[in-house]
């Protein structure tokens, strides 16, 4: 594997997003396509920012916490990409970058798809993710960044399956119940973004049915 620095260099491989302190960059491997999302903190305000959640020494970082979320996923056979590393440079214990790499996973980001599907499609692709997310909440996970643009989707035999990345937030519970306070903080980030499609109670009601 190439080093930390051509790993996280923004012009490696082809983009996907290019923020100012945050890139996902595409690279084909001779053992497939991987994803490569890297965090920088390119200044000491940046680092002292966000030095108690995520930068200062002894914390995770928002790389970190992704890769152990799809781990978790991976361990409790829900779909998604592979984690495969995380690299991290420090100075005197801040973050100065973080990067993740993934597997590619054939999913759509869900808010491009509702954009594009028939209405028929996007009720079929609605009770999906009503089903995941319960799936999700009865097995222990809060995500607290459930956003569609974070819902992967595909296709499957009888309708759709969904995948989910960027969970730098997530919390751990207890397997079992699914009515504590971060559960419905994560159906309230989630259905307004629905009911733009008219499908918030669609999602909602697929909780209740199998």
């Amino acid at each position: 594997m190439p080093g930390e620095a051509q790993l996280s260099a923004r012009s490696l491989g082809s983009p996907i997003t290019d923020h100012r302190s945050s890139w996902v960059r595409r690279l084909s491997t001779t053992f497939g396509d991987v994803f490569i999302k890297t965090y920088e903190y390119a200044t000491w305000v940046s680092r002292l920012r966000s030095a108690v959640r995520r930068t200062g020494p002894g914390t995770q970082s928002r790389a970190a916490r992704e890769f152990d979320a799809l781990q978790w996923m991976r361990a409790h056979s829900l779909p998604g990409p592979e984690p495969l590393a995380v690299l991290e440079v420090r100075r005197l214990g801040f973050l100065v970058r973080a990067t993740l790499v993934t597997t590619a996973f054939p999913g759509e980001p869900s808010d491009e798809l509702m954009l594009r599907l028939e209405p028929a499609d996007r009720e079929r692709l609605a009770v999906a993710m009503g089903r995941f997310v319960r799936k999700l909440h009865g097995l222990g996970f809060r995500d607290r960044n459930l956003d569609l643009r974070n819902l992967l989707a595909q296709r499957v035999s009888g309708g759709w399956s969904i995948a989910k990345i960027d969970s730098p937030r997530h919390v751990l519970k207890a397997p079992g119940s699914d009515f504590d306070a971060l559960a419905r903080a994560d159906w309230a980030r989630l259905l307004p973004q629905l009911e733009r499609f008219g499908l918030a109670e669609t999602a909602r009601a697929a909780t209740a049915s199998d």
